[in-house]
């Protein structure tokens, strides 16, 4: 087994998948015997087979931690893909849970929002993608009306964001 920075094991026939800039620095193994791993680009699922999965943090909405079934669920920016449930084997996640929680906030370098005429309410948000370039990423919540002139302050709204950090309008 690998010790990882802040402590999670990782086994090495596990870790041996993983390119070597995954530097891994926290891990939790599932209820199906495979592991769920954090680095600093992605989010990794692999068990002994190899890689099943990698997620870049700029993808992720956010995380949930459920103890009473011992499940984390990832929600993705794009809000028509399904979530990722993660049932892990233990309930001693709080090393895994803390990192995917930093990795995922360390990615967004910017927001901005704006509550729009009709009620609902845009963001965007400016991150950092895992090649390590900056990207804009827009989410509304609430109801949208898609009219002109709501198109116009989505455009304003995000041609803001992006010009505050350097980005092409």
């Amino acid at each position: 087994m690998i010790l990882s920075r802040r402590g999670s094991r990782a086994p090495k026939d596990v870790i041996a998948h993983l390119p070597k800039s995954d530097n891994v620095m926290a891990a939790a193994e599932l209820a199906d015997g495979s592991w769920a791993l954090v680095t600093a680009g992605v989010l990794v699922l692999a068990d002994t087979s190899g890689v099943r999965g990698r997620h870049p943090w700029h993808e992720v909405q956010h995380g949930r931690w459920d103890g009473d079934v011992r499940q984390f669920t990832v929600t993705w920016v794009d809000g028509a893909r399904r979530p990722l449930v993660l049932t892990t084997l233990t309930d001693e996640v709080e090393p895994f849970t803390s990192a995917l929680r930093e990795r995922v906030q360390s990615s967004v370098v910017h927001t901005e929002s704006r509550d729009m005429p009709g009620g609902a309410t845009a963001q965007v948000l400016i991150r950092r993608g895992e090649d390590g370039e900056l990207l804009s990423q827009l989410t509304v919540t609430g109801p949208i009306r898609g009219d002109d002139e709501e198109r116009r302050l989505v455009d304003e709204l995000e041609q803001h964001a992006r010009s505050a950090v350097g980005l092409d309008t």
